[in-house]
């Protein structure tokens, strides 16, 4: 299997008969429910629950596997090792590296699927609406291929999965970034570094401001971006990607903002329109029960 190495994204991995109960306790996701079969996603919080890692959480047979963006990784690692205290663990980076393979997942999957197929010691991973599959690997010869990593963050940013970067650590909470639709928070396992911020938007309904998909003709803002509404602040660009016609972006929007026109700072007033997520339908279900 001939796999392309991803640059933007780097791998935590936190191995030992304690590393389960230690994720537990500071990932958003019931990483108890976590299997060698499955993906799951989370966030790692701030105490006060803002969102500094989005993470893809894989089962392996040396450790469980942390994969988010390598722009926050440096900050990541010194962060949980401070919480680990008498902890049975140890926590590695870039022991195992990640890339995209070449094969097409069929366009009929499952629209649910998050799967996980270790063969040998390659981690392959496939997620709906992302069209090639990803893995994680231990071999650092992967050749790198700009072109086709960029497809990869193309086909992630139009299935609707955020990043966060260092330009937008502890910018949003969790819920800002569709994980609840996303399935990337639990609201049942009990505490977790940010747990109490996170809870109170869930159940107090508080969430006014969400993850939205736009385009526009300009070349890609980069994260942190604001978004304005006339002349007033009413978004950030969490991540973007260039087209053929300009480029596509994810941003958190105050609800309200999104009844009239948006545009991107300090581009001339670029002028935003709006694209359909996936997973529009459960977004609007979410704000009908808020």
């Amino acid at each position: 299997m001939k796999a392309t190495r991803l640059e933007h994204l780097s791998v935590l991995l936190v191995s030992g008969p304690d590393a389960k109960n230690f994720l537990q306790g500071q990932l958003s996701a019931d990483v108890q429910a976590l299997a060698r079969e499955n993906i799951v996603l989370a966030s790692c919080n701030s105490p006060q629950g803002r969102v500094q890692a989005v993470v893809w959480i894989v089962e392996r047979p040396e450790g469980i596997a942390l994969l988010m963006s390598r722009s926050v990784v440096e900050a990541i690692e010194p962060r949980l090792r401070r919480y680990v205290l008498r902890a049975k663990l140890t926590i590695e980076r870039d022991r195992l590296w990640a890339g995209v393979l070449e094969e097409s997942i069929a366009a009929d999957a499952n629209a649910g699927d998050r799967s996980h197929e270790l063969i040998g010691e390659l981690s392959k991973l496939r997620w709906s609406g992302l069209q090639h599959p990803l893995v994680l690997t231990p071999n650092v010869e992967m050749a790198h291929d700009a072109a086709r990593e960029l497809r990869w963050r193309s086909d992630y940013l139009r299935a609707g999965l955020p990043q966060v970067y260092a330009e937008t650590y502890e910018r949003f909470v969790a819920q800002m970034l569709n994980l609840d639709v996303l399935d990337g928070i639990s609201f049942t396992k009990g505490c977790y570094t940010g747990q109490e911020i996170v809870a109170r938007a869930h159940y107090r309904g508080a969430v006014k401001r969400r993850m939205f998909r736009f385009r526009a003709a300009c070349a890609p803002p980069a994260p942190g971006t604001r978004l304005l509404a006339g002349d007033q602040h009413a978004g950030d660009v969490v991540d973007a990607v260039p087209t053929a016609e300009g480029c596509e972006l994810l941003a958190v929007v105050s609800l309200p903002s999104l009844h009239g026109p948006l545009t991107i700072d300090a581009t001339e007033n670029t002028a935003l329109e709006r694209l359909a997520l996936p997973y529009e339908a459960a977004l609007s279900a979410m704000h009908e029960q808020q």
